[in-house]
């Protein structure tokens, strides 16, 4: 197999690199984290200029056919910066959703809509909290109940919603955020992004809201989960990949003893080390990715052994890098502390490394137990 990029994946790499070495360095990043929006709507608007807003869609739907490999190379660029853009939420989770769950029509009203830059939304599924009661009306459902932890949902104008339904089918809504009956409580995130509970009191919505008609949600949920947690693990090593460059670049400048830390032996161990996490990191990510075209078992496989082996690598480079900095590490004059808590909320963020690393070894011992629902879970 040849794993080369093709000329299409290096102008992607190359066209992220320089959009972003122009738009988002640290004085952006620094900026937007101090205002109360926490991301920017021009920056936003650049990423759809780009084609990345529709980059994974089908043409037929507005975007450009890409595939995982291409998804990943761009989350690799943006784990470098850190963007804080709720890219994953509004187009990796909740577009491929809509792409897989979708009937047509919502298919072409919504996918068109995200990859142009003018519709942002966020996935409500909290399967850890008790399910949300859904009435049917003569025409219209009643939703209540409260969704815990909504990733970017500040930044969203439509909610995706999902509910379980008295025949024991899960239904997918499409509700606008300002609907009658739902009131948002919004916070910050350790890494600097924001997130909202949600609570619903008989919002009312109606049946041409649900995704896909009458079908159950359940095998759409799962595979777009799969492509939003590889798209994480991608953000995380690209994070990874900035912490061992950055680390390294400091080693060779400061000197102890009357010469560079980089010379001591121990330490040379170390950076090696955390080079070998980084490269076994991209290579699980890439593992991930060339999995999601497969059947659930080698979906969901990839999906929790990437997130397990970054999971893992995460931990040991933010964790080496910061040491190797020392005191200043932790300080606001460095990056270095914000790719820390992008890495540490990576880890608790589609469930924590420990319950993929079990559940990687479950699929690989009986690939039946893929049809667990352990990614409807994840989104929690």
């Amino acid at each position: 197999m040849d794993l080369q990029p093709t000329e299409e994946q290096q102008l992607i790499r190359e066209s992220a690199e320089k959009f972003l070495a122009d738009r988002y360095g640290p004085e952006t990043f620094r900026a937007l984290i101090d205002s109360d929006a926490r991301w920017s709507p021009d920056i936003w608007n650049g990423f759809a200029e780009l084609g990345w807003l529709g980059l994974p869609f089908p043409e037929d739907a507005g975007g450009f056919g890409m595939g995982p490999a291409e998804v990943v190379i761009l989350m690799e660029q943006f784990g470098r910066v850190p963007v804080l853009e709720p890219y994953v939420s509004s187009v990796i989770l909740c577009g491929k959703l809509i792409e897989l769950l979708g009937t047509d029509e919502q298919r072409g009203a919504l996918l068109g809509e995200i990859a142009s830059g003018q519709l942002r939304l966020a996935f409500a599924h909290d399967a850890l909290e008790g399910p949300m009661t859904v009435t049917r009306g003569a025409d219209a459902f009643l939703l209540s109940g409260v969704k815990r932890a909504v990733h970017d949902a500040p930044m969203a104008e439509i909610y995706l919603v999902s509910c379980t339904l008295d025949d024991g089918t899960v239904a997918v809504f499409s509700v606008p955020a300002n609907a009658a009956g739902i009131t948002a409580r919004s916070h910050n995130t350790l890494d600097g992004r924001r997130l909202s509970d949600l609570d619903f009191a008989d919002a009312r919505i109606p049946p041409e809201a649900r995704l896909g008609g009458g079908t159950d949600g359940r095998a759409a949920i799962d595979e777009a989960t799969a492509w939003a947690i590889t798209a994480s693990c991608a953000d995380a090593v690209g994070a990874i990949s900035a912490m061992v460059e950055q680390t390294v670049d400091y080693a060779k400048q400061r000197e102890q003893f009357g010469q560079p830390i980089a010379k001591f032996q121990v330490l040379q161990h170390r950076l090696v080390d955390m080079k070998i996490a980084e490269e076994e990191a991209r290579a699980s990510v890439l593992l991930a990715a060339l999995s999601l075209d497969g059947d659930a078992a080698m979906r969901e496989r990839g999906a929790s052994g990437a997130k397990a082996k970054v999971g893992r690598a995460a931990r040991f480079v933010h964790q080496a890098a910061i040491q190797t900095h020392g005191a200043i590490g932790t300080t606001d004059e460095l990056m270095l502390g914000w790719y820390a808590k992008r890495l540490v909320a990576f880890e608790k963020q589609f469930l924590p490394t420990r319950r993929h690393l079990g559940r990687y070894a479950e699929i690989i011992s009986d690939p039946e137990a893929a049809a667990a629902p352990l990614l409807r879970e994840a989104t929690a």
